[in-house]
């Protein structure tokens, strides 16, 4: 089975640097991307996702409000939140992410992710 992720960010760059850095590892990945947290929340409802990758700050929601709505729907694929900001480990982790990726191990992305997938989400050509 292919992964499918799915990237909350407003900005186009981070987006696509994001998108590049999981698809360096995760190359037959399916990678959607969204601009909010409503969105977010609507694709979850309609489709599974291995796992997902926010920003913190979005307008109308930040990445925390939507942590906790994504866990409130029991909802327990891996989530990553990126950020610029240095204090946010405590409340990040309280609102139910996996793993806070500050802004500057962003390249980090694709092994971080790689790392809390289950073993049998990788498929087969995850061992080569």
């Amino acid at each position: 089975m292919r992964e499918r992720f799915l990237i909350v960010d407003d900005d186009a760059d981070s987006t696509f640097l994001a998108r590049r850095n999981l698809q360096a590892v995760f190359p037959h990945a399916e990678v959607e991307q969204v601009q909010s947290g409503h969105a977010a929340l609507e694709a979850l409802r309609q489709r599974e996702f291995a796992a997902v990758i926010t920003d913190y700050r979005m307008p109308w929601m930040d990445g925390l409000t939507l942590v906790r709505k994504i866990r409130e729907m029991g909802l327990a694929m891996p989530i990553v939140m990126r950020t610029a900001m240095e204090d946010l480990e405590t409340p990040a982790r309280a609102a139910g992410v996996d793993y806070v990726l500050p802004w500057y191990r962003w390249r980090d992305l694709g092994d971080v992710v790689k790392e809390l997938l289950p073993c049998s989400a990788h498929g087969p050509e995850a061992a080569s």
